[in-house]
């Protein structure tokens, strides 16, 4: 133990010795091509690398506080002149991770009606709205939020009274289940019984919060309809535990691990939802008066819950006739407010339908003129649906569908896809030259890889037949650890036309190899930069937030050898 433990002190040092020699990056300099002619084609050689000396790549994942560094290298001699069979090297180690950020609010100024002055009713009446307004909404409502903040709040808070009224059902169908009536070793054996099921609760709302992680702002209102579904089946289940009394503590167990589920993606995207409200800063008033809404909705729906018991008595055939429309209407409710949302972030669904429209077009006049210019194909004009429009288009309840046929796999894992590299197109990728000669400052790569035909990676030998393009390629991004958003947004923007040309291919029946599929890259590449500038100010008229973007959440980022 003692051993094992000195080689992973002396490891580390070593690690961190390597990584304080190695030379810095160069400064990115960007540099746009005013015309998109097909660059050379695969009958240029690969750049030369010193022999001995094999261009390395490294790719890190995010394990807890820990980074885990993979390092890939090709060897050279193994495939002489780029053929044959290459020789891999891989090897990992784990570094320690380190990172923090802080904001600070500001406030904002309302601006009230003043208090009319033709009749005492109507003056105090005004009061009374005028003091609900202070209480319940942002400082500065309505100027102070967006416009899908009226719809949404209150959607949400008819919502919170119809669970908290099946609440109040379910709560009363646990305390019958129990039986408060009876002796003191059977109230004993209750007290244990729910203290053991509030244990299985948090445990499992800790388990989901992990294994979620940050999917709770890039897909908010994905989770914020989960959480509701799951707090309604965390009360049908309390409802059926008078049934089968037996069976109380698996019941409520899964009840409670179902409740605390929804609650902490309550929570989680709340907080997402409530910042994308804001207009001027002033997250902490409208988090603030969502709490007062919540807490007002509460009462309206404990006391609305009480009466109704009083009518249907506790009999659980009873609460479960009451249950079902309740249960109904709260995820209608639930459903309107997502709909009434706007999401203005982007994430890997929103930016496909942000960019489909643009690539698609940009594929179909490369197509028709692969020798014009921008000028002369009028393309400088990009446009991008706005967040409304995006909006509705969004997809919460079931599994969303690409709108592409090409699939893409955003900072997938090398190491599992090196098998269907050949070396030129190693050294290419490595040092940029993928996109073609003097493109080596870029913070993003692209590859195009054949797979298997149960998800396996499989080389371009085994896969391709003629005319076709090979079983289920997909579009591969990664990005270096240095890249900013804008090399995100560049590198999936890339990629989207990319794919889109490649739809044009498989139509017209071109045959792929891994050489075409390089140029294909190339050729995309000139379209992107040509045309990126115009999507990032049409991006920002729109209304997106750009300052951070989801699609590199999964931090697999890429360090390139010099």
């Amino acid at each position: 133990m003692i051993f094992r433990h000195t080689n992973r002190y002396v490891f580390r040092v070593w690690s961190r010795c390597i990584q304080c020699a190695a030379p810095s990056r160069r400064p990115r300099t960007r540099e746009i091509s005013a015309s998109y002619s097909t660059l050379p084609g695969q009958e240029d050689s690969p750049k030369e690398t010193p022999s001995g000396q094999p261009l390395r790549i490294q790719q890190r994942f995010q394990r807890g506080d820990s980074l885990t560094w993979t390092t890939m290298s090709l060897d050279p001699s193994s495939s002489p002149r780029g053929h044959g069979t290459p020789r891999w090297s891989i090897s990992r180690r784990v570094v320690e991770v380190h990172g923090g950020s802080e904001r600070q609010p500001s406030f904002a100024t309302s601006d009230l009606p003043a208090a009319p002055r033709s009749s005492l009713f109507q003056y105090c009446l005004s009061q009374v709205r005028d003091k609900l307004v202070i209480a319940f909404l942002p400082k500065g409502y309505p100027h102070s939020v967006t416009a899908d903040y009226k719809p949404y709040t209150i959607y949400s808070f008819l919502h919170s009274v119809t669970g908290t009224v099946t609440g109040t059902l379910s709560t009363q169908a646990l305390l019958h289940a129990l039986g408060m009536g009876a002796a003191v070793a059977a109230g004993l054996a209750a007290t244990t019984n729910w203290i053991i099921k509030d244990g299985f609760g948090l445990l499992g709302g800790v388990i989901y919060a992990g294994v979620t992680a940050n999917r709770f702002d890039s897909s908010p209102k994905r989770y914020r309809f989960l959480s509701a579904a799951a707090i309604q089946v965390a009360t049908f289940v309390e409802i059926l535990t008078p049934m089968v009394p037996h069976l109380f503590l698996p019941l409520a167990s899964i009840s409670n691990v179902c409740k605390n589920i929804g609650w902490i993606a309550t929570s989680a995207t709340k907080a997402s939802m409530h910042k994308a409200f804001t207009r001027e800063d002033n997250l902490g008033d409208v988090t603030a008066k969502a709490g007062a809404q919540a807490t007002a909705a509460g009462l309206l729906g404990t006391s609305s819950g009480i009466l109704l018991s009083y009518f249907i008595g506790s009999e659980p055939s009873h609460l479960l006739l009451a249950f079902a429309p309740l249960c109904a209407i709260n995820m209608w409710f639930a459903y309107c407010a997502n709909e009434a949302f706007i999401t203005r972030t982007i994430n890997l669904e929103r930016a496909e339908l942000l960019f489909a429209g643009s690539a698609r077009h940009l594929a179909d006049e490369y197509c028709r003129n692969p020798h014009a210019t921008m000028q002369q194909q009028h393309l400088k004009h990009i446009s991008v649906p706005s967040p409304a429009e995006v909006s509705s288009r969004e997809q919460f309840i079931f599994q969303y569908r690409s709108v592409f046929a090409i699939p893409i796999a955003l900072e997938p894992s090398l190491p599992r896809r090196l098998e269907s590299i050949q070396q030129h197109t190693w050294n290419e990728f490595v040092t940029g030259e993928i996109f073609g000669p003097g493109r080596s400052t870029e913070r993003y790569r692209l590859l195009m890889i054949p797979a298997g035909k149960k998800g396996t990676i499989d080389s371009w030998k085994t896969v391709l037949a003629p005319g076709k393009l090979p079983h289920d390629p997909h579009v591969c991004c990664w990005f270096t650890v240095d890249a900013t958003t804008l090399d995100t947004l560049k590198g999936f923007y890339h990629a989207c036309i990319l794919r889109a040309l490649l739809e044009q291919a498989s139509k017209s029946g071109q045959e792929l190899t891994e050489e075409s599929a390089v140029r294909y890259i190339q050729v995309t590449y000139n379209i992107a930069s040509s045309t990126f500038d115009e999507v990032v100010q049409a991006l920002r008229s729109s209304g997106w937030f750009i300052d951070h973007t989801h699609l590199g959440d999964r931090n697999a980022r890429l360090r390139l050898s010099e």
